[in-house]
């Protein structure tokens, strides 16, 4: 695959970029699904506290996107931008493919911060991570009894348009609820439950969607 990249994140004598998707939720917001990444391989440099670097992981067996936090005698130790703590495995550098230099999404090009830079971004996340979860488990109360008192059931459906889509798994049958291009809730069928993203439950009576039984009959 062809890739273009600024010219001015390589230097004479950098190997060849790669190019990889990412896809999860654990580099959230730094990366989203789809994004391109472009990658570099080390080479001569040496991983810094701040890169982002895709790595092999021998645990699971597949490639990872993770910042670096530290760097020491004991290895190298990564954690993704959307989590609170540090990876439990220690990586060599035979393990990282290369840092990631540049995020192509939809049409523009992102460059990504590595080195201090990236620890500064890392830092201003967590921070904002940790206020979003105070202030979340400050409103969970309210919205609790707000979501429990049925006051704004179908209010939203007033305004936007919501589908349920089925699939057929081998587990049952899995449905989701969609608005626009957003998934906004989902059945699962191992536990016979609905699962609604925040805010949306205070808009959507779980009572009124197909269980079980609905779910057989749509299906025959």
């Amino acid at each position: 695959m062809k890739m273009m990249m600024d010219q001015e994140l390589l230097n004479e004598g950098d190997e060849a970029p790669v190019l990889f998707n990412y896809y999860g939720v654990s580099m959230k917001p730094t990366f989203q699904a789809g994004d391109g990444l472009t990658v570099l391989p080390y080479g001569t440099r040496e991983a810094r506290p701040g890169d982002v670097i895709v790595f092999r992981s021998p645990e699971i067996g597949r490639n990872v996107v993770h910042r670096i936090v530290r760097v020491d005698s004991k290895g190298i130790t990564t954690r993704g931008d959307n989590s609170m703590i540090d990876d439990s495995l220690i990586l060599s550098p035979e393990n990282i493919i290369g840092r990631v230099v540049s995020a192509k999404r939809a049409r523009k090009n992102l460059r990504v911060q590595g080195g201090g830079a990236g620890v500064l971004v890392a830092g201003i996340l967590r921070l904002r991570k940790k206020i979003g979860i105070r202030i979340s488990k400050a409103l969970h109360p309210f919205y609790h009894r707000l979501s429990g008192s049925g006051i704004l059931h179908g209010w939203l459906s007033r305004f936007i348009k919501m589908r349920l889509l089925y699939f057929k798994k081998p587990q049952g049958t899995e449905i989701q609820i969609m608005m626009g291009k957003w998934i906004i809730g989902r059945y699962i069928p191992q536990r016979d439950s609905w699962q609604i993203r925040r805010p949306f439950r205070i808009f959507i009576d779980i009572s009124a969607l197909p269980k079980g039984k609905a779910i057989d009959a749509h299906n025959s």
